[in-house]
């Protein structure tokens, strides 16, 4: 496939290409569309590539994955709106200093289907490492972070280094992991049982749900985050620049700002202030905290 866009990657146009056939009626609602396999030899990529584009779009809510019988749109996509933040992908880990994790666990588990489907695993034999942290902010629980991780990445950490630095550093600095694209869901969901406890919350309030994948510089997924966030702890706030040239608004800066207990701000972080892109990174939201 030619890409006639140098600074988007191939996946990312691929995915796009995808998505407008969702949405001009192709695809239609509910249907089954080609797999990995097909939509490489259409586009004459690499098998993997198709996998990233179609990930993205399982991610988006555009489709839905099903073991063993393929893969179909969503009869959901007409229920909402994906806005995308684009822009560079700042360093993210300063934020951890500020942010505590003060309970850390490390689990082997069964994947779930979506985690099983994104490192290509059979959930009913193979494992996944599962890192639970309960982060906070002064003395009150803020979030709960949970990572899925391939076992050959998780049994390389300890608490000890989790305690001592975020997930990010360690990829980067201990296991010497390139690190790619990161792609974010944003939404609200219901606290379960679990979320509830560790933020000391009632069960089924509203959370605020970030989910994150990591890519390697080669497209490889290497880490899914579900981060759990109190409403009373967090709020993103976003700029955008007019450019004159394009008519049209670009994001310039994002800043996460942490609360305390009666709503005050105390902290002001995440200036995400470049419009440029590097490798066709993406980002949204940046806690740093993964």
């Amino acid at each position: 496939m030619a890409n006639d866009s140098p600074s988007l990657p191939t996946y990312y146009l691929i995915k796009n290409l995808i998505k407008k056939r969702i949405l001009d009626g192709t695809y239609p609602l509910g249907a089954r569309i080609p797999g990995e396999v097909e939509f490489s030899e259409e586009f004459d990529v690499h098998r993997l590539t198709a996998r990233h584009a179609l990930t993205l779009l399982v991610q988006e809510g555009y489709l839905e994955r099903y073991r063993k019988r393929g893969t179909f749109v969503s009869r959901h996509v007409k229920d909402f709106i994906g806005f995308e933040f684009r822009g560079f992908f700042v360093d993210l880990f300063d934020h951890v200093d500020k942010f505590k994790a003060k309970k850390v666990e490390i689990l082997k588990e069964p994947p779930s289907e979506v985690v099983a489907d994104l490192f290509q695993l059979d959930p009913k034999k193979d494992k996944v490492a599962v890192i639970k942290r309960v982060r906070f902010l002064s003395e009150s629980p803020a979030s709960v972070t949970v990572s899925y991780l391939p076992l050959h990445i998780g049994e390389r950490l300890n608490r000890k280094d989790i305690y001592r630095m975020s997930l990010l550093k360690l990829f980067r600095e201990k296991l010497g992991i390139p690190l790619g694209e990161a792609f974010q869901t944003i939404e609200l969901t219901p606290a379960d049982k679990y979320v509830a406890e560790a933020l000391k919350m009632p069960m089924g309030g509203q959370v605020l749900l970030i989910q994150r994948t990591f890519f390697t510089k080669d497209g490889k997924p290497f880490d899914f985050v579900q981060s759990f966030y109190r409403g009373d702890k967090f709020r993103f706030f976003v700029r955008f620049r007019y450019d004159d040239e394009e008519d049209r608004l670009f994001l310039t800066e994002g800043r996460l700002r942490e609360t305390n207990e009666n709503g005050r701000r105390v902290r002001g972080q995440r200036e995400a202030a470049s419009r440029r892109r590097e490798d066709g990174l993406l980002t949204g939201l940046a806690d740093g905290s993964t």
